[in-house]
């Protein structure tokens, strides 16, 4: 229902040649699809900024959001954890990694010194300098990250409500935020809170700042979106998912779906994926999900154009090359999550997609490093 209108003049051309053409005409700007239910989705191209924008500022850090705020983006994505005394708090392992951490004496972790956060208070990690990764970090992280990040020694973790007052003193009232609950569906897994619990005790900090009109609830942990839909059916949720065991030697889960296995995957909330063939796009639906967020190297224009027919929006992860970015906005794609925002901002305004503002006059706002980066 949300494949652009103009493309119908063109029919029986291929889909890359049509695309490509209806953009140089300025016939479509790329925009998402009509929002047909009371969801508050993004109008326009979602511009993403991965974790803030990782390969540009310590990920997930005030620095971080400060940095894609100046820069202009449509949406602030970010990762949540909860802390033992109960706190959100904004980071994507629930393990700090040494790469990522120094103790006070301004030195990278060793293995048996990295923070738990479900076992640590707030003020406890708040000891931690997050600001950098190491060059010794595994799997080419340092390589694909860090080189490019610029490091703002003595960063803290930040709390959730922390990153939504920094966008009010920013004076921001059009950006969204797009969150990733990283709860743990394993039953062997000692989590701190229940599916129920992190959805509302996200709820209800979100209701104190009054953005249950720009908030997007996402998780490769789906019970937590059918939770939410159960609580607020007008927040957005985002079903992330990939299926990539190789990921699995670095310590992710990395095949979220389980085709062909016995047993369902834990992750889709009771669903079998082989119920649905395999289909990922029809198991999203069918836990009412209102965009789909796959793998960039997973989506096709076949997963875009049938996420588009049962009314949901299709937003990879997370992409950072420059002609992958040009080859899923030629697929449709209704927004993309980058570590690299800059670099798809200035993607976006070659091929004549609308682009949020820059903020006007950053350079005395809380956080603000500059805004040079990727």
């Amino acid at each position: 229902m949300s494949i652009w209108r103009g493309a119908m003049k063109f029919k029986g051309m291929g889909l890359t040649l049509v695309l490509a053409l209806l953009v140089s005409q300025g016939l479509v700007s790329c925009s998402a699809p009509p929002v047909t239910t009371a969801v508050h989705l993004p109008t326009g191209f979602d511009l993403e900024a991965h974790r803030g924008g990782r390969d540009a500022r310590p990920e997930n850090s005030l620095s971080a959001f400060a940095y894609a705020l100046a820069v202009g983006v449509t949406t602030l994505e970010m990762d949540m954890q909860i802390t033992s005394d109960g706190v959100i708090v904004v980071r994507h392992n629930r393990i700090i990694p040494w790469y990522e951490a120094k103790n006070s004496w301004g030195k990278f972790l060793v293995s048996d010194e990295q923070p738990d956060i479900e076992t640590r208070t707030y003020d406890e990690l708040k000891a931690y300098d997050l600001g950098g990764i190491s060059p010794n970090a595994p799997f080419g992280y340092w390589d694909s990250h860090g080189v490019s990040q610029k490091q703002i020694q003595g960063t803290q973790i930040t709390s959730l409500e922390e990153v939504f007052q920094l966008v009010r003193d920013w004076g921001n009232d059009s950006v969204f935020f797009n969150i990733e609950t990283k709860s743990n569906p394993y039953p062997d897994h000692k989590q701190a809170v229940s599916p129920q619990a992190w959805v509302s005790k996200f709820y209800e900090l979100v209701k104190k700042y009054g953005l249950t009109d720009r908030v997007m609830l996402q998780s490769f942990d789906w019970r937590t979106l059918v939770e939410m839909k159960k609580l607020d059916p007008s927040i957005p949720t985002v079903a992330l998912t990939a299926n990539q065991p190789s990921w699995n030697m670095e310590g992710d889960e990395g095949d979220y779906q389980w085709k062909g296995r016995a047993e369902p995957s834990p992750w889709m909330a009771g669903l079998d994926i082989d119920d649905f063939a395999g289909d990922i796009v029809k198991a999203a639906d069918a836990i009412g999900a209102d965009v789909i967020s796959p793998y960039e190297s997973e989506v096709t224009p076949s997963v875009v154009t049938e996420a588009h027919q049962l009314g949901m929006r299709v937003v990879p992860y997370t992409v950072n090359d420059p002609i992958r970015m040009k080859e899923l906005i030629l697929m449709q794609v209704d927004g993309i999550i980058t570590d690299r925002p800059a670099t798809l901002r200035a993607i976006c305004q070659e091929m004549g997609i609308p682009v949020p503002a820059a903020d006007p006059a950053p350079a005395k706002k809380p956080y603000f490093s500059g805004t040079e980066g990727l």
